[in-house]
């Protein structure tokens, strides 16, 4: 089973090429605890403004003016000399109102001007944007904002930080073999710390280290499971920016999944594979079409495809196994916010030693889902967190071994994270 596996990961690379999505310049999505993670938005050049959706401001090109800017006479002016609340721009005499004074984009204002340059891209470093630059003078979008309106997450070179913590109340047992009893209630916490680097031009490579905790409690009666199970991977993946008509991204992550009583390298040792082609249909449109393979008790390969919609508001990703869709609610000082419904299919597997019926002995077991959850994300480009409850179904149970497998009640999912 472990040569089919390598046999199929090296498959999966060699035919999809490629992994995690790129974004306009960064991700659609991390990497979470399998290959399906958190959506990020995705950059776009203010499409949606342009094409008469939304009013665009006469000023919207350039930075505020030293006094902020002229808007209709009839609002009622500041007095000339009191600053404007957090930000501290005083209008001129006689403006009507005043857009908050800050030299680069920022949340605040939602027509900030365009960045130039990367922000996270260390100085003299081989430039990832080849052959397409988003920043390249002269080409549209000429220049691209940053987070707010339009979204965009760009790759963070260097190290970067992401905690999860998710909780599973008791779901009771169901169908299970005789003498086997109670409910199971999960909690789960997860840990990255990733490092982004251009590596060659037009490739950019990132390296996660992946460290996860989850806690079982349950069931009961003839069926004992480890209640403290353990999970150390690292994630390698390279990916092209999105910032031409195609990108590619492929991966693999080898993980150790354990109890530490159990077989930790026959039955914990796991290697997943993923691959993405994206091409970019028109300015709101992009077809993804790729292929996860996932080494668990019963071995998958899955279809990653679909397609993602964005515009200045809205970012659709119609995908399997992880679908999301995000609406952009607006700015607040120095956070953009988003709420976002999204569904996955989500598996997870152990090597474990359990006992059955007074017989113990080491084991493989996995727990696979269908959840829904509904979040809200405040962004401050730097940092960012979210929390999110839902709903999770059809829990199925399974074992490497002839110990029957079983279901659990479908119910309540919280999680909560933080990137930094």
């Amino acid at each position: 089973m472990r040569i089919f596996s390598t046999l199929t990961l090296a498959t999966i690379v060699l035919c999809a090429t490629a992994s995690q999505a790129s974004a306009q310049y960064g991700a659609p999505w991390t990497q979470n605890r399998s290959p399906m993670g958190l959506y990020q938005p995705i950059l776009t050049s203010s499409p949606y403004f342009q094409d008469g959706g939304v009013p665009i401001p006469a000023d919207s090109g350039a930075a505020p003016a030293a006094g902020g800017s002229s808007a209709p006479a009839a609002v009622t002016p500041f007095d000339a000399g009191t600053p404007a609340p957090i930000t501290g721009s005083t209008p001129l005499p006689g403006s009507e109102l005043t857009i908050p004074m800050y030299d680069q984009g920022t949340t605040w204002n939602a027509f900030s001007p365009p960045v130039t340059q990367d922000p996270f891209l260390t100085p003299n470093a081989v430039d990832p944007y080849a052959p397409y630059n988003p920043y390249q003078p002269g080409i549209p979008p000429q220049g691209l904002s940053m987070y707010g309106a339009n979204g965009p997450e760009p790759y963070r070179f260097g190290w970067t930080n992401q905690i999860d913590v998710s909780w599973l109340p008791g779901g009771s047992v169901s169908g299970a073999p005789a003498g086997v009893t109670g409910d199971m209630d999960i909690f789960g916490l997860d840990y990255e710390l990733a490092y982004a680097s251009p590596w060659w031009a037009g490739w950019v490579m990132n390296w996660t280290n992946q460290f996860s905790y989850r806690n079982w409690g349950g069931p009961d009666g003839t069926l004992q499971l480890p209640s403290d199970l353990f999970r150390f991977g690292a994630d390698f993946e390279l990916e092209t920016p999105a910032s031409g008509p195609f990108s590619l991204s492929f991966g693999i992550t080898p993980s150790i999944n354990t109890d530490f009583d159990g077989d930790i390298w026959g039955d914990g040792f796991q290697l997943d594979g993923r691959g993405i082609f994206l091409m970019q249909l028109d300015q709101f449109w992009t077809l993804g079409l790729g292929a996860q393979y996932w080494d668990r008790v019963d071995d998958r390969i899955l279809p990653w495809a679909g397609l993602i919609y964005r515009d200045d508001y809205w970012e659709w990703q119609l995908m399997y196994p992880e679908a999301k869709v995000s609406l952009f609610l607006g700015n607040e000082a120095y956070w953009s916010k988003w709420i976002y419904v999204r569904a996955e299919y989500h598996v997870e597997a152990y090597g474990v030693n359990r006992t059955y019926a007074g017989v113990q002995a080491d084991d493989q077991v996995e727990i696979a889902d269908y959840r829904i959850l509904l979040g809200l994300k405040m962004d401050a480009g730097l940092y960012s967190w979210f929390f999110e409850g839902g709903y999770v179904m059809d829990r199925q149970v399974e074992f490497a071994s002839a110990v029957p497998g079983f279901d659990l009640d479908s119910g309540f999912i919280g999680q909560i994270g933080l990137r930094y």
